[in-house]
């Protein structure tokens, strides 16, 4: 029977070497570093060795949505295909008074300014406001008396409920919550995840950093969808309750503006969509505020099929030979929280690559922004950041929290050391030599690189699984991404966890429970070893949708409580 690190070296062996199978590509193509391309050794290795990706597809981004092409959109269907929302209840615990948020109205909430100076945005003839409503200096800036008027005017008007699942029980009238009747209805192309990496006290059974302080939520409709995720910052209850309040806000604002009957009666443009994702920061905060939590990350994407009749469009996008339906992805993210898109063309990329410096090593512990309460009642706007690509039909859209996100990176899964900055020795003599830094045996690489290579990591996991398999022709769901990515995150972490569970570092020889203090003197003295092994310890949340025109069909989507019931929200399982 093997010992656990027999299995861990295993695991780590495997993951560290390509998964086998066979290329997705055409073999008339170029050739990206696939990892399933295993005829030349590692992938690592093979894009440390010079080999390069595909050229990926265009992500643009800026500090406001009028930085970015505007692109038109099919109308928007609002007719609700799935739904989900977690952990533990997600949006719905919070709110429950269903209080009316802070709005515009109320005394002024300013914003931390950027300590990067940002140029006016350029000036529009539409009568409406557009996304300068964030101002040069990084300000939320009020809305015109008259946009004002006639958003209320719509927000007042009783919402069309959404579709549901008709069943026999239901005796009780329906409420709706964050603009959603039923928020228990995922499917295999709209799916969330969410677990603990933190161990659990060998003596008390409890699981450190309780209750998960990640959230997210997902609403699809048949040609669109909106995806929200949020990571409090730090560890608690009001760290928690900032997430689900601002996943809540975010969410009530984006369903309510963005699927009334004036906007379904018009085509909007992904300049409007920013402009309602931008505004439904302000929500967000504003719910944060009025429940009483603390700080959070928060990350908005709004999936929505593009109008192919468009000749500005096809501008944009170029021809091609394909007739599959193309989708808009508008993601508005402050902090660390991620947005990615998996194409079984080109592999992984990522969206909020322009809301964090890739050419420089990054502090973890920094998350660069934070709504919430950071000085007063104004949160951290520093790296608010609006992006935007185009994908095709059957693309993956997900979003993360930096515990997925972490652990795919190479330096943090110890596969390659990150390069530092030469250290200059004084001589004796008053001549300076370069100090070397000591060799670990591993490839080190430039932040650059470390980032390409946490891309490649993920395209690996999704195309291959985490065990060698047969079925890589299988097409992978949304379901199945987000399961993987938790899973990736759960056992590469494994090693740490069982480190300090570790029944000495709590009781003495005779059984007795130390103290508190004594418990922190033996922790301590495992730092360099706990350093030493791969992983970072989180709370690690995903949410996926894979883009696709979807007919409402309620008898097909009826699936929730079983999928759900299939893939619990784990503590640290392994």
């Amino acid at each position: 029977m093997p010992s656990i690190k027999q299995k861990f070296a295993g695991f780590f062996r495997q993951i560290s070497n390509s998964g086998g199978g066979e290329c997705l590509e055409n073999a008339n193509q170029i050739k990206p570093i696939h990892p399933s391309d295993s005829n030349s050794g590692c992938f690592i290795h093979r894009y440390l060795n010079g080999e390069t990706r595909l050229k990926q597809p265009d992500i643009l981004f800026g500090r406001t949505g009028q930085e970015l092409p505007c692109l038109r959109l099919c109308t928007l269907q609002g007719e609700i295909i799935a739904t989900h929302t977690g952990p533990d209840g997600g949006l719905t615990t919070v709110n429950r008074g269903q209080r009316g948020h802070v709005t515009s109205q109320d005394p002024d909430v300013s914003y931390i300014d950027s300590e990067d100076d940002v140029g006016s945005p350029p000036t529009t003839n539409s009568s409406e406001p557009t996304s300068n409503s964030v101002s040069a200096a990084g300000q939320l800036e009020p809305l015109s008396d008259q946009y004002l008027a006639n958003q209320e005017e719509s927000l007042a008007k009783e919402p069309e409920p959404p579709a549901t699942t008709t069943t026999t029980e239901a005796t009780e009238p329906e409420i709706e919550i964050a603009g959603v009747v039923n928020w228990n209805r995922p499917s295999g192309i709209a799916f969330g995840a969410a677990t603990s990496l933190y161990e659990r006290h060998p003596v008390s059974g409890e699981t450190a950093g309780n209750p998960l302080a990640d959230a997210f939520a997902i609403v699809t409709r048949s040609n669109n969808a909106l995806l929200c995720l949020a990571d409090g910052v730090n560890w608690g209850e009001r760290a928690a309750l900032a997430a689900r309040s601002a996943i809540h806000g975010a969410m009530d604002y984006l369903n309510r503006a963005l699927f009334t009957s004036t906007t379904n009666s018009r085509q909007l443009t992904t300049s409007d969509v920013f402009l309602s994702l931008l505004r439904s920061f302000h929500a967000a905060h504003s719910m944060i505020l009025q429940e009483g939590g603390l700080l959070t990350t928060l990350t908005a994407a709004v999936v929505a099929q593009m109008d192919q009749s468009s000749l500005q469009n096809a501008l944009y996008t170029g021809s091609d030979n394909s007739n599959s339906a193309k989708f808009a992805v508008c993601v508005c993210n402050v902090g660390d929280s991620l947005a990615y898109v998996y194409s079984p063309k080109h592999g992984v990329r990522e969206i909020t690559h322009g809301s964090h410096d890739v050419q420089s090593m990054r502090d973890m512990r920094d998350a660069l922004g934070a709504l919430g309460p950071v000085d007063g009642q104004n949160p951290e706007l520093n790296n608010l950041t609006c992006s935007m690509t185009v994908i095709e039909e059957g693309d993956i859209v997900f979003l993360t929290s930096d515990g997925i996100s972490d652990n795919f990176d190479p330096v943090v899964g110890k596969f390659v050391v990150a390069r530092k900055p030469d250290k200059i020795v004084p001589l004796p003599n008053g001549a300076k030599q370069t100090a070397k830094p000591p060799n670990r045996n591993l490839p080190t690489v430039e932040a650059f690189q470390r980032h390409e290579l946490t891309l490649l990591r993920m395209e690996d996991i999704l195309r291959n699984g985490m065990m060698p398999t047969n079925d890589n022709g299988n097409h992978l769901k949304a379901q199945q991404l987000c399961e993987d990515l938790v899973d990736f995150a759960t056992r590469l972490t494994t090693a740490k966890r069982r480190l300090l569970e570790d029944l000495e570092l709590y009781v003495d020889q005779d059984g007795k429970t130390l103290d508190a203090e004594e418990q922190k003197i033996r922790r301590r003295k495992i730092c360099e070893r706990l350093a030493m092994i791969p992983g970072k310890l989180d709370h690690a949340t995903c949410v996926a949708y894979e883009a696709r025109i979807q007919p409402p069909n309620t008898e097909a989507d009826a699936l929730t409580h079983q999928m759900v019931a299939s893939y619990p929200f784990r503590e640290s399982s392994i």
